[in-house]
């Protein structure tokens, strides 16, 4: 951002120090919640702010032009690259050239297509579509940032064509009717697919839109001071709060949106800001390069941080103090020798010039990167990292359980796996161990995060509205298991059932808090302690073990492998590359203080489970002396922190001590 006394190219108008001040909020807020600085909550908000301060000043921009009759396409976004894209390119040249040192293999594969969607403004559509469950998290990605900036000017792109074309007593109800079918979509996405109601335009256009609406009006609202000051302390307070189980965008960016507004639609005037605001001004100056340069410095600590603990422990907290303190002093010097000079200086063709050299060589650079830092021989990391779905993506289903082609081996199987994520990592092993036995082939039925438990459901209260371990997934979890059970009763051929789960999603009462389904899948009520957890999961686990043998299936359970505190593929990957690795063992191998701290109440229940049916479990075969290996034979076994990884799957299932009566089958 320019100066807070200096003047705007495009209008004239020496830009407003109350609006700066908010930038420099807004902006606060999100480095503080990306730190996740205990009481940070909501820091989020601060890009709901920045939306509408962008939609009220770019449309007062356009509009002034409009009336004034000296409105041009050209010269419009000719400004807003000048702009925009300095800053952005060097700080996408810079993170491209550190990401060999920086990323592991799969990250920096998802590196590329974040670059490319952020070259061609489709950043958000590019990070909504790495946004699945075995998507690599949110926090590795170095350019997550950019979706927010992708958003904007996909609204540049359109809002000039849409007030061009609109006669001017008709742009406030056009900009308005638009801005509540946004609004309308954003609620009914947010119940339906939570990630794309946060990334796609549609589903946010209202936050810019109202910003719009309030340039738009021919005068300001006459708002009392009194209001001004409630909206100033909605926007103080908002950001503390944790309301968890609140979807976003919803009511909470709907108040700070309406607060944002009423102070940006009343000038402060032009006197020089109060003392005490002038941090905050000068914070929303720079906001745009240190919005840029925080993230990426983030994200190294993050990658650098192979732990999965909820609870960051202090040496986490304090590199990503260190990489916040780091980003001022960048950020001062990306505003004043890159975003400054390059909006007074890239113009006419020579600024074309360089703006298409420099998305032409971005546009290369993470091919050339890719091979600047090669892995050990025989170690393609990017190979033995990606995801395990067993014999296809597409068996992780997402509607009432129906066998596809893809999804089996041989033509008439007699053995399926069904279960979670954790069902899913056997497939490969267990298919080539059935193969070997000459037995009859394998189906797969398989749901992330769905155990095999019809009577039971992993619940979190704070889930949003149609995500996983919310209402709406429960019931499709639900119908799945029990149109897995319906399809068994159906086709008697299927011999053997071998049942897998994670199983921390029912039994860890800090994270979750399952609840029994009743007999018309409602969840009930009640919670139960974790002792009536444990007996309510074997009880489930009983009847359906009963109801298949009375089937004459003859049906096994198989124990998650032991579970790392880290992950322990990134841990090997950049231990094995001599990268900067924390939060993990020095040989990545799991050990009583390094494993995860469910695997205590998982084990216990399996005992009991003993039981019921066979248990086949991985710690034979993995761990001695309280420690648990992560490799055989050069095969790395795990592809995050529990998951197996295929060549893990293929090297340890066929080592289990399968029953002699499935094995002959």
């Amino acid at each position: 951002m320019t100066p807070h006394h200096s003047v705007s190219l495009a209008t004239a108008e020496p830009l407003r120090w109350d609006i700066q001040a908010l930038r420099g909020l807004a902006v606060a807020w999100v480095l503080l919640h990306h730190a996740q600085l205990p009481g940070i909550a909501g820091g989020y908000l601060g890009v709901d702010i920045f939306f509408v301060i962008s939609g009220y000043l770019i449309t007062g921009l356009v509009q002034r032009a409009l009336l004034a009759g000296r409105f041009s396409f050209l010269d419009f976004y000719a400004r807003r690259a000048r702009r925009l894209l300095p800053a952005a390119y060097v700080t996408l040249a810079l993170t491209l050239l550190a990401s060999p040192w920086l990323l592991n293999a799969r990250e920096q594969l998802d590196l590329a297509a974040q670059a490319r969607g952020a070259l061609l403004f489709a950043s958000n559509w590019v990070l909504w579509q790495q946004s699945g469950y075995f998507q690599g998290a949110a926090e590795l990605k170095p350019l997550l940032h950019f979706w927010s900036l992708s958003l904007e000017e996909q609204y540049y792109l359109l809002l000039p064509a849409l007030l061009w074309l609109s006669p001017q007593r008709w742009r406030l109800i056009a900009v308005g009717a638009l801005g509540l079918a946004s609004l309308a979509l954003c609620s009914y996405w947010l119940m339906r697919d939570a990630n794309l109601a946060f990334y796609a335009l549609p589903s946010r256009a209202w936050e810019l839109g109202l910003g719009s609406l309030v340039a738009l009006r021919p005068r300001p609202w006459a708002v009392p001071a009194g209001l001004r000051v409630a909206a100033a302390i909605v926007l103080l307070v908002l950001p503390l709060l944790d309301l968890p189980g609140w979807p976003h965008p919803g009511p909470l960016a709907l108040c700070a949106c309406l607060a944002t507004a009423l102070l940006v639609q009343h000038p402060a005037g032009l006197h020089p800001a109060p003392r005490g605001l002038r941090p905050l001004v000068w914070l929303g100056d720079r906001s745009y390069s240190l919005y840029l340069v925080h993230w990426p410095l983030m994200a190294a600590v993050h990658n650098a941080w192979v732990g999965t603990g909820r609870d960051a422990p202090p040496e986490l907290m304090a590199w990503r103090l260190a990489a916040l303190a780091t980003a001022l002093p960048l950020a001062w010097l990306l505003h004043r020798w890159v975003e400054l000079p390059g909006k007074a200086g890239l113009r006419g063709a020579p600024g074309w010039v360089a703006v298409i050299a420099g998305s032409l060589s971005l546009a290369l650079l993470p091919v050339l990167t890719q091979r600047w830092v090669q892995a050990p021989e025989g170690h393609d990391f990017a190979r033995l990292t990606r995801p395990n779905y067993g014999f296809s993506a597409h068996c992780d289903a997402e509607r009432p359980y129906a066998p596809r082609p893809e999804c089996q081996q041989g033509r008439q199987p007699r053995w399926m796996v069904w279960g979670d994520s954790y069902a899913m990592h056997l497939v490969p092993g267990l298919a080539s161990y059935l193969e070997r036995q000459g037995a009859t082939g394998l189906i797969q039925a398989t749901k992330s995060s769905c155990g095999p438990f019809p009577g039971l459901a992993p619940y979190k209260p704070e889930a949003a509205p149609g995500a996983t371990f919310a209402p709406r997934w429960i019931a499709q979890c639900r119908a799945f298991n029990e149109s897995v059970l319906d399809w068994l009763l159906r086709h008697p051929e299927i011999r053997t059932v071998v049942l897998s789960s994670l199983l921390t999603q029912y039994l860890d009462t800090r994270q979750y808090s399952p609840r029994l389904l009743t007999p018309q899948g409602e969840l009930s009520g009640q919670a139960l302690d974790e002792a009536g957890l444990r007996q309510a999961l074997l009880d489930d686990l009983r009847r359906t073990t009963q109801r298949l043998r009375a089937l004459g299936r003859q049906v096994v359970m198989v124990a998650p492998p032991p579970r790392a505190s880290f992950n322990v593929a990134a841990c090997l990957e950049r231990r094995a590359l001599g990268r900067w690795t924390l939060g993990a063992t020095p040989d990545c191998r799991i050990d009583g203080a390094h494993r995860d701290a469910s695997d205590a109440a998982v084990q216990a229940w399996l005992t009991q489970a003993e039981g019921v049916l066979p248990v086949l479990r991985f710690e034979p075969l993995l761990c001695r002396d309280g420690r648990c290996d992560v490799m055989r034979d050069e095969v790395m076994l795990y592809r995050d922190q529990g998951h197996l990884s295929e060549a893990g799957s293929a090297w340890l299932l066929p080592r289990l001590a399968w029953p002699a009566a499935s094995a002959a089958q």
